[in-house]
């Protein structure tokens, strides 16, 4: 076995922000680097009311609010795999200043 190059530090703890998205039963996170005010957004929602045919960004709003109000900087859009249960914010969040 390989030993890891360089010390790892398990004490080290990211500030994880949860947002629990009820209609699609999804949770996006926010991710805060423990060393930095850098943060990453992962797996964000859009809204869509697919009876009226609306699309809305209640949910992203969320984060980009969270992330404004804890000063943080916004470095990484996560998409951890292919979603079917919903449509991805990244794009809208990566158009709006989150500082």
């Amino acid at each position: 076995m390989n030993a890891i190059p360089h010390h790892v530090d398990l004490s080290v703890k990211s500030e994880v922000t949860a947002f629990f998205d009820a209609p699609t039963n999804t949770i996006s996170y926010v991710v805060k680097d423990p060393a930095s005010n850098a943060c990453a957004v992962i797996d964000s929602v859009m809204d869509i009311d697919y009876a009226a045919g609306r699309i809305t960004y209640d949910s992203a709003d969320a984060i980009i609010t969270h992330i404004r109000a804890h000063g943080l900087k916004l470095e990484w859009l996560i998409e951890t795999h292919v979603h079917a249960d919903h449509l991805s914010a990244a794009p809208y969040i990566q158009g709006v200043e989150c500082r």
